[in-house]
């Protein structure tokens, strides 16, 4: 009862820590449920074993048995087979290393929760619960061929990524095409687990993941969960708002703009984006630093013309004209990563008509 009352848009009490559990034993190979295997693109290729020729030891040994003389022939093919007895040894030892698993890191779904298990030794940390409300939102590079998930809940924010090379980018261009786009030097994109180490799976068990995550809770991917820097929550939750301890219906007319602007700080100057929201007494302005000069990817080497109208209609949603710094108690930091898919959202509802049109390709 109480996580279907959430999913109707009562927002989660936020603010609590991600979970490590210590008694959390690492699955089996065959557990139930399913494992994720992460993988690292960096690693060197697996190096094929040494080989140890021991046959030629023995078949040395024969000959001075059947062609040796006096004391020798007996010795000396002794000498030969303790040599290649200890060849052939360190060959198959050899070849143990070379075909031994490499130690696994990865993600386990089971009954209803999502684990993540780094390296041995490491308690594995408790990511998502089906009995908490959670959030899934995809976030890619301006040419989708790296895609993250943000996966947000009262325990905290977890990033999973992939790659997609031109052929996987093809195949799974339904999954990948709703992803809102990033400016590249967005450290979300990194995907970094608990650990520090790079989290990315493969494309196919990305998207299995993704599935599984939406048959868990089907509304997740019109979903997220954050706090502010006061601990109140930062949140989107269907047709529903939540930012600065302020509610927003979005089946309602709403007021909305982007904008820039700047403030010193110290020596330096700092550039904000904002997003200013007014629906009858309620009005906040959301802001987080810019990520660059300019949200175009033509500094990476990425033409417009190469970008889909879902990527071309973010890149507009990301631009706003210069204006003065808002009034300090109107104001709610959020996470950047988050910006552009609450403006989406925003662009998506009734307007007055005296609001400048939405961005549409």
């Amino acid at each position: 009862m109480g996580l279907e009352a959430k999913r109707e848009g009562s927002f989660p009490e936020a603010g609590a820590p991600l979970l490590a559990v210590a008694g959390l034993a690492r699955p089996a190979r065959n557990a139930s449920g399913r494992w994720f295997d992460a993988i690292d693109p960096d690693a060197p290729p697996p190096q094929r074993p040494r080989s140890w020729p021991w046959p030629p030891f023995f078949v040395a040994a024969l000959l001075f048995v059947a062609l040796g003389q006096g004391l020798a022939r007996i010795i000396v093919p002794l000498i030969l087979a303790g040599l290649g007895g200890v060849v052939r040894y360190l060959g198959i030892r050899a070849r143990r290393r070379a075909v031994a698993l490499p130690e696994k890191r990865g993600l386990h779904l089971a009954g209803g929760r999502l684990t993540y298990h780094g390296r041995k030794g490491q308690p594995p940390a408790v990511l998502l619960d089906e009995n908490q409300l959670f959030g899934v939102t995809l976030l890619a590079s301006p040419r989708r061929e790296r895609v993250v998930v943000l996966l947000s809940s009262p325990s905290g924010t977890f990033y999973i990524g992939a790659g997609f090379g031109p052929a996987t980018r093809r195949a799974f261009a339904p999954l990948i095409e709703g992803a809102t786009i990033v400016t590249a030097d967005e450290g979300g994109l990194s995907a970094i687990g608990p650990d520090g180490e790079p989290l990315l799976l493969a494309p196919d068990a990305f998207a299995t993941l993704l599935d599984q995550l939406t048959a868990l809770s089907p509304g997740c991917r019109e979903r997220f969960l954050l706090t502010d820097a006061r601990g109140l929550t930062v949140g989107l939750e269907g047709h529903e708002l939540r930012a600065g301890g302020r509610t927003f219906d979005l089946r309602a007319s709403i007021e909305w703009r982007a904008f820039v602007f700047q403030e010193p700080i110290g020596q330096a100057v700092a550039l904000y984006q904002g997003t200013w929201i007014r629906q009858g007494t309620n009005e906040i302005v959301l802001v987080c630093l810019m990520p660059g000069l300019t949200p175009s990817p033509e500094g990476e080497g990425v033409s417009l013309a190469s970008l889909d109208r879902r990527a071309l209609r973010d890149l507009r949603l990301m631009q706003g004209p210069p204006e003065d710094p808002p009034p300090t108690e109107q104001r709610v930091a959020v996470d950047r990563l988050v910006m552009l898919p609450i403006r989406s959202a925003l662009d998506k509802a009734p307007r007055p008509t005296a609001q400048p049109p939405r961005a549409r390709c």
